[in-house]
């Protein structure tokens, strides 16, 4: 009887072992102390903004395999929106112009699809790169109350597509249960420069033979610099602190 089970235990964990081979789940989450500038028009004449510092979060799910040619996939939503005040001068935004105490209100949630391919992967060291479509729903309002009062608003939308490459590593630390661990994406051409990079450590907090369970630490950075998409101009950068946790089944 002990041995049936002994023999049962072993043949289930070697099936496990197997599985994670086979494919592997990710399934995290993180908030972001962010603080964020920016800068918004719709001409190249662009208004800076006072914008506010706030908390957002981050979601993403991967899925890895070991099958040829076909890169794994990783989805993450990233909430980015933010509003701000500036006093302004002759400020065109879409058909309208704007003086004194104006309001902007910017939508830059996006969602990443991440297609990579593991170039290493080992206990001490992986590199990972791929292709990264971020897919933009912004859309920018500015708006203020004019002196009847009458409470005056544009919006200028853009929908599309930024593909960027995509990089990530990590180097463990051996005997300490630490990682350090960076990403990023970037695309840059033309007056266009868009990045998304983070780095930190991330610590193996459940390690069995059912799920791994990470905290991660680290720092994010944003820059969004785009130039005369359906007639939006945009320049903002976000960073800071952010702290999340990763399950692995």
């Amino acid at each position: 009887m002990k041995k049936l089970a002994l023999a049962t235990t072993l043949a289930l964990s070697s099936f496990i072992a197997q599985a994670d081979t086979i494919a592997g789940v990710y399934i995290g989450g993180q908030v972001w102390d962010m603080q964020a500038d920016g800068s918004f028009g719709s001409t190249e004449n662009l208004q800076m903004f006072e914008l506010e510092d706030d908390k957002k979060g981050s979601y993403w799910a991967a899925l890895e395999h070991p099958i040829p040619l076909l890169p794994n996939l990783k989805l993450r939503q990233n909430e980015l929106d933010t509003t701000g005040m500036a006093e302004v001068a002759d400020f065109q935004f879409g058909d309208r112009i704007y003086n004194g105490d104006t309001l902007v209100d910017a939508e830059l949630d996006h969602l990443d699809v991440i297609m990579y391919y593991e170039l290493f992967d080992n206990a001490i060291f992986s590199i990972d790169f791929g292709v990264n479509f971020k897919y933009a729903e912004y859309a920018v309002t500015v708006s203020q109350n004019d002196a009847n009062p009458v409470f005056t608003e544009e919006s200028l939308d853009y929908h599309g597509v930024i593909p960027m490459l995509y990089l990530a590593t990590e180097l463990g630390i051996l005997g300490t249960g630490l990682d350090v661990f960076a990403e990023g994406s970037w695309i840059g051409f033309d007056d266009h420069n868009v990045y998304d990079a983070m780095a930190g450590i991330k610590y193996e907090f459940v390690d069995n033979l059912v799920v791994d369970l990470d905290i991660r630490l680290g720092y994010r950075k944003m820059q969004f610099d785009i130039q005369d998409v359906e007639d939006l101009y945009l320049d903002a950068q976000f960073d800071g602190a952010f702290a999340g946790i990763e399950l692995h089944f």
